[in-house]
């Protein structure tokens, strides 16, 4: 396939909004050539990701829908996007990365 790949970049925060899991299963069933991005910093609308999530690896939620996904800390990002990239053009479906980061205010 010779469809473009999107990326759609997301926090934590986001999958908490209506429509968010509506969206991936769609997305999914479509086998839409998107790669999500989830900045994981460790927190939910201001709150610790295990008070905000039953199971805080968020990365976990890609087998529900029967898609790829990767935990990845940003030394091995660029990686995984391109692997991302390459199975969503070629038809593959959606890719879900949960990209690790420092919580805000530490490095």
């Amino acid at each position: 396939m010779n469809e473009d790949v999107e990326i759609v970049e997301l926090s934590p925060g986001d999958l908490l909004a209506e429509g968010f899991h509506a969206r991936l299963n769609r997305a999914a069933l479509n086998h839409a050539p998107l790669v999500f991005l989830i900045r994981n910093d460790g927190f939910a609308d201001g709150v610790p990701l295990p008070l905000a999530f039953a199971n805080p690896c968020l990365v976990d939620l890609a087998p529900c829908y029967r898609i790829r996904g990767a935990r990845v800390r940003p030394e091995s990002l660029e990686a995984t996007l391109a692997r991302a990239r390459a199975l969503c053009a070629a038809g593959h479906g959606p890719f879900l990365i949960e990209l690790l980061t420092a919580p805000q205010g530490q490095a």
